[in-house]
């Protein structure tokens, strides 16, 4: 997996402030963008974009990932178009790989997966229906332009240790990316309990204690 912030609104964190000033027809103060942050009022957030590329996913991530849908879009890799000739890459979940004998049963089945999806193609089958074959574990690729507010909103449900593990993992890269460009505007992506100071799940993990 790769995640790259390939663009961001230039100054981000200023330009949060000066358009949450205009609420209060008030000059620009750095100490304004924490005190929205915290009271919630997020709606300069969206102010900020920062546009991501995403490499290396599973199919399964991408089908999670876009039930996010206010504030962000994605821009994903065709599988009607691209054909994939010499074989598909794919992720492997640590369950599988640490078991020994799991990991030859699927790499058995995406080795099959992947011969069939080839004859399907040398008998002229158009791609867009041997892609039929392919499984959720094939990898793919996403372009992401994502405002700072959804970026919030998507880190809450997903930095959750009840998220799956890919998903959680690519999130903790857009936000070490974040934290290249602006390591303030970073600290703010935290999983749900951050803000609410409890867990609502059934099964805690304990984490929300570490922000109490």
């Amino acid at each position: 997996m790769q995640v790259t912030l390939r663009r961001f609104t230039p100054d981000p964190e200023r330009a949060i402030i000066e358009d949450a000033a205009v609420c209060w027809k008030s000059v620009p103060k750095e100490q304004i963008l924490h005190h929205i942050i915290k009271a919630g009022h997020w709606t300069p957030l969206e102010s900020v974009q920062f546009n991501f590329l995403i490499e290396g996913v599973s199919r399964s991530l991408s089908h999670q990932l876009v039930r996010k849908r206010v504030g962000v879009a994605f821009c994903q890799e065709s599988q009607r178009y691209v054909i994939y000739a010499g074989g598909f890459k794919f992720v492997i979940p640590p369950s599988i790989e640490n078991n020994l004998d799991a990991l030859d049963i699927f790499e058995d089945v995406m080795q099959f997966i992947d011969r069939a999806y080839e004859k399907l193609i040398k008998l002229g089958i158009p791609g867009e229906d041997a892609r039929f074959v392919l499984p959720n574990a094939c990898c793919t690729r996403i372009a992401m332009p994502i405002n700072y507010h959804a970026l919030v909103d998507l880190s809450k449900e997903r930095l959750c240790t009840r998220a799956q593990w890919e998903i959680r993992a690519m999130v903790e890269g857009l936000k070490e990316e974040v934290d290249k460009v602006s390591p303030t505007l970073a600290q703010y992506l935290q999983p749900k309990c951050f803000w609410l100071k409890h867990c609502p799940e059934a099964k805690p993990c304990g984490k929300w204690k570490e922000f109490e």
